[in-house]
């Protein structure tokens, strides 16, 4: 049996078949731990960039738009986004376990990685060498930061809101330096309640249809 999704004001808007949420097999404990370890092993540069190419482009276990509206939320919550999205996404497909190995299967790779590089670093941290490698990394790493925030931009609606959010928030944090919590604390509330009336406006047009 499956549950409609409703709108706020509780009228169906969709069917199973109109949700692939709805009819996308779920992922099992050991192929949630592979999808994260993968992330957590191959994701240099920033995680972020491979998450969304393994849930979203490889595995399809989110559209671009469901990864789009799930990451305000893991921002929102504290801790790392990344992990805060494996949390969502293993308790979503298989409970309390399914987070709990997300999660785990996210961090293993790094938590050894890092260990062995913080003994190297002490070593040959000072070494002219790893200075150069360290510079020549960042510029990669804000690469692939700007072409998620670009698939990202992409995925949603061209609607005036949406474009007037966007900006509000880059003028905000990026121009006027406001503090992060401030931001979020305004323009989160903000923007769901747009979406909210234009969900409802949407509703009633169908209606008087």
């Amino acid at each position: 049996m499956t549950v409609p999704i409703l709108d706020p004001v509780g009228n169906p808007l969709a069917g199973p078949h109109d949700n692939p949420a709805l009819t996308r097999p779920r992922p099992t404990l050991s192929r949630l731990f592979g999808a994260f370890f993968m992330i957590g092993l191959t994701g240099f540069g920033g995680v972020l960039p491979w998450t969304r190419r393994m849930l979203v482009d490889r595995r399809r276990w989110l559209t671009d738009r469901e990864f789009a509206e799930m990451l305000p939320l893991a921002q929102l919550l504290p801790g790392p986004n990344v992990s805060n999205i494996a949390t969502i996404l293993g308790r979503q497909y298989r409970g309390a376990p399914g987070a709990v190995v997300a999660v785990g299967g996210l961090y293993l790779a790094p938590t050894i990685f890092t260990i062995g590089l913080g003994y190297a670093y002490a070593r040959w941290g000072q070494a002219p060498v790893t200075a150069h490698l360290l510079a020549g990394l960042m510029p990669v790493a804000t690469g692939l930061v700007i072409a998620t925030v670009a698939k990202l931009i992409a995925s949603l609606s061209r609607d005036l809101r949406n474009a007037a959010l966007v900006l509000a928030t880059f003028v905000a944090i990026g121009i006027l330096k406001l503090p992060l919590l401030l931001v979020l604390a305004v323009l989160g509330p903000f923007g769901t309640w747009l979406m909210w009336r234009a969900i409802r406006a949407g509703v009633a047009t169908r209606r008087e249809e």
